[in-house]
């Protein structure tokens, strides 16, 4: 079964104020660096919200052996035998790391409009292994066949006995000459993902409070994850998206500030070249198909604290949360339209510290050469629904000039 991984998002933030509805002054530049490194990821959160192990689990009856092997096993056998005859079960054993690294720019048009871009470059490897975990019934369902009597009984009982055991070899080789896809094994792969451009601009500012509204668009330059490969991980959906957010925050005194983000992203209509399953929850398949692809529209939340301790150093506490509708699907394969829209919301609840060095203010002071900021982020996922139980160490680097 295809590993489906959320990828890390960049944050869209190129403020480097405590106050998250400030914007760069007019003719100010930015450039920033962000190196983002997650844990091993070997887990996930399923569609119950509960975490299970990264790599699929399947089981193959006779059913699915017949979709593998093309009806090898007598459609006609009898259908208690039929429906108690398992060829084994499996467990493809998946971990996988990702390393992010984001390059940004952002201009100061005027003394409230700022333009940014940003765009990220992605290595990561997966390591995938086929393990059984259970073996056949053959010769508990010929017994049965030769209870029940008759001759064509006896001789179904004698050929399942038989019947090669399938063993992990046995199934990567149906996987790979079967089925066309490469085999189940270790992959690696880098590439470019999708760039970030947008505007922010700043509405209100009465010193201890603001709102800032910035419209945007990410642009479809990332690699798509290639349907032949089961453990590809794309860097790219493919398709341009939408959004608009809003920041606004308060004031408390010098000292404590709080802010708040909020973003919706529409994902625009695509076609693309996808395997056809033809059962819900067993989706390998030998065809392939166009589909036209509405991914799942997108809400991001986030709401923060900022406690400067002194002119040079801060820290954030952080919630984070993610919501990807269902993606719909279209194409002349109805029932695959809806095994692939199932289960396709995510859900993503995140707990972030960030620890912030700046000389910005001692800058602005004349206390100090250079305005820059470095933050260093810890990111923890509390929980969620269909997203990696992943933790991320961040580390971004900002100068102003």
């Amino acid at each position: 079964m295809k590993l489906i991984l959320t990828l890390l998002m960049m944050s869209a933030c190129w403020s480097v104020f405590a106050n998250v509805w400030k914007v760069l002054p007019a003719g100010v530049r930015i450039v920033g660096y962000r190196n983002v490194t997650t844990s091993k990821i070997t887990k996930n959160f399923n569609q119950s919200g509960q975490e299970s192990s990264l790599g699929s689990s399947f089981r193959v009856d006779a059913s699915t052996f017949n979709e593998m092997t093309g009806n090898l096993i007598a459609p006609n056998l009898d259908p208690q035998a039929y429906g108690r005859l398992v060829v084994g079960e499996y467990k493809v054993d998946a971990d996988a790391q990702v390393t992010v690294h984001g390059s940004g720019f952002g201009y100061g048009i005027t003394d409230s409009i700022m333009f940014y871009g940003q765009v990220t470059y992605y290595q990561a490897n997966v390591r995938a292994r086929i393990k059984r975990t259970a073996g056949n019934s053959y010769e508990e369902v010929a017994r049965l066949l030769e209870q029940n009597g008759g001759t064509q009984n006896t001789i179904y009982a004698e050929n399942l006995r038989q019947m090669v055991d399938a063993n992990e070899s046995t199934i990567q080789s149906v996987i790979t000459n079967y089925y066309g896809y490469k085999p189940v094994g270790d992959w690696s792969g880098r590439g470019y993902g999708d760039t970030e451009v947008g505007f922010m601009t700043k509405l209100i500012d009465k010193g201890y409070t603001g709102l800032m509204f910035y419209p945007g668009a990410n642009l479809p330059t990332g690699r798509q994850d290639n349907p032949d490969i089961l453990q590809d991980i794309g860097f790219g959906d493919g398709q341009f998206d939408l959004f608009g957010e809003l920041a606004t925050g308060y004031n408390v005194n010098d000292r404590l500030t709080f802010g708040t983000f909020l973003r919706y992203t529409y994902q625009a209509p695509t076609s693309r070249s996808l395997r056809v399953p033809s059962e819900r929850d067993f989706q390998l398949s030998s065809e392939k198909a166009k589909f036209d692809v509405k991914y799942g529209d997108r809400i991001n939340w986030i709401f923060s604290s900022t406690l400067s301790l002194s002119d040079w150093v801060s820290i954030t506490p952080m919630y984070r949360f993610m919501h990807q509708m269902k993606a719909l699907y279209s194409s002349k394969y109805g029932a695959a339209n809806e095994y692939l829209s199932y289960n396709s919301d995510r859900t993503e609840h995140q707990a972030q510290l960030t620890t912030t060095l700046s000389s910005i203010t001692p800058f602005l002071n004349k206390e100090f050469l250079l305005p820059a900021q470095v933050n260093l982020n810890l990111v923890k996922t509390l929980s969620g629904k269909n997203v990696p139980a992943a933790d991320r160490f961040e580390v971004e680097f900002r100068m102003l000039f």
